[in-house]
C-alpha cells in the first residue's frame, strides 16, 4: 500500500472528478445549445447566432472544484515525497524542503528540483528524476516534454494558486455542418467556390455568432437550427480543453505514478 495520505487524497481526487462529471451532465442534459440562422445584409451569407441557455452555467462553482480536485492530485505527489524522505529520516531534517518536482528542463531540474529530493533514498530520488517531463525525447513513443501529464498538473495548480481555473463553455465541432444555403443560380453557387466561412471556436455566451458564411452573390435562402449539447471545458496553457476527459486522465496519470513507488514501502507492511 501507499501511505494513508497519498492513497486519501488520490481517492478523494477520483471522487471529485465523478462529481464534477453528474454535476455537468445534468445542467447539459436540461440546457440544450440553441442556435438560429438569419440572413445577413443584402443576403450576402447567413449567420449563426447562439440563443440564451434555460439557465445560466455554473461556471465559477465548477472552476472552485476543478481547482481542489487538481489541489488533491498534486499534493498526493508532495505528500509521496515527504513520505519517503520519511523511509531515510523520520522526521525529515528539512521537511519544508520537501516536494515532488515537475520541470521540463533537465537544467533547471538540476538547479532548483534536485534539492527538493535529497533527502528521499537514493533509488526513490532516481525514479522521481526518471518520471520528469524532461525525459521525454520527442519520439513518437514518449512524445515531448510538454505534454506530459504533469506538467499540466501543474500548470492548473500554479494557476490556482493565483485565481479560480477557467471553466468556459464550446460549441461542438460539427455545429457548422447543420445549416444549408442556396443560390440564386448555379453560377453563383460556382463563383463562391471555396466557401468563406468564419467559425467561433471561443467561449460560448449568448448572441454569439458560432458561424457566419459571407458570399459575393445573395443566397436565395438559408436554413437550418441547431441544437446539441454545449462542451465543458478548462482553458489550459494552449487552448480550452473539455474538462471532464481531461481531469480523468490526470487522475489516472497521477495515480499510475505513484504507483511506481509502492515497492519502496513494502517493507514497512511486512
Amino acid at each position: 500500500m501507499l501511505p494513508k495520505s497519498v492513497e486519501l487524497k488520490l481517492a478523494r481526487a477520483s471522487a471529485q472528478v465523478n462529481s464534477i462529471n453528474e454535476a455537468i451532465t445534468s445542467w447539459v442534459i436540461v440546457n440544450p445549445l440553441v442556435a438560429t440562422c438569419e440572413l445577413r445584409e443584402s443576403r450576402l451569407g447567413f449567420r449563426v447566432t447562439q440563443q440564451e441557455f434555460l439557465q445560466p452555467a455554473p461556471l465559477d462553482h465548477w472552476g472552485l472544484l476543478t481547482g481542489e480536485c487538481v489541489h488533491n492530485m498534486r499534493s498526493a505527489l508532495d505528500n509521496l515525497a515527504f513520505a519517503l524522505a520519511c523511509l531515510s529520516r523520520d522526521p525529515p531534517e528539512r521537511p519544508r524542503g520537501i516536494a515532488f518536482p515537475i520541470y521540463t528542463e533537465k537544467a533547471l531540474f538540476e538547479k532548483n528540483g534536485r534539492k527538493n529530493i535529497d533527502q528521499l533514498p537514493q533509488p526513490a530520488a532516481e525514479l522521481v528524476e526518471r518520471l520528469q517531463p524532461f525525459q521525454r525525447d520527442g519520439s513518437p513513443a514518449f512524445g515531448t516534454p510538454d505534454k506530459d501529464a504533469l506538467v499540466l498538473l501543474q500548470w492548473l495548480s500554479n494557476t490556482d494558486k493565483h485565481q479560480v481555473p477557467s471553466v468556459v463553455l464550446i460549441a461542438p465541432t460539427e455545429i457548422s455542418h447543420n445549416f444549408s444555403a442556396a443560390f440564386m443560380s448555379e453560377e453563383d453557387a460556382a463563383a463562391n467556390v471555396p466557401p468563406d466561412a468564419t467559425i467561433w471556436a471561443g467561449p460560448l455566451s449568448a448572441g454569439t455568432v458560432l458561424l457566419e458564411y459571407r458570399t459575393k452573390h445573395p443566397l436565395a435562402s438559408a436554413g437550418g437550427k441547431f441544437e446539441g449539447k454545449a462542451i465543458v471545458a478548462i482553458q489550459t496553457s494552449s487552448e480550452p480543453q473539455p474538462i471532464v476527459p481531461v481531469l480523468q486522465a490526470l487522475n489516472q496519470y497521477v495515480a499510475l505514478v505513484c504507483d511506481q513507488f509502492r515497492p519502496f514501502f513494502a517493507p514497512l507492511q511486512e
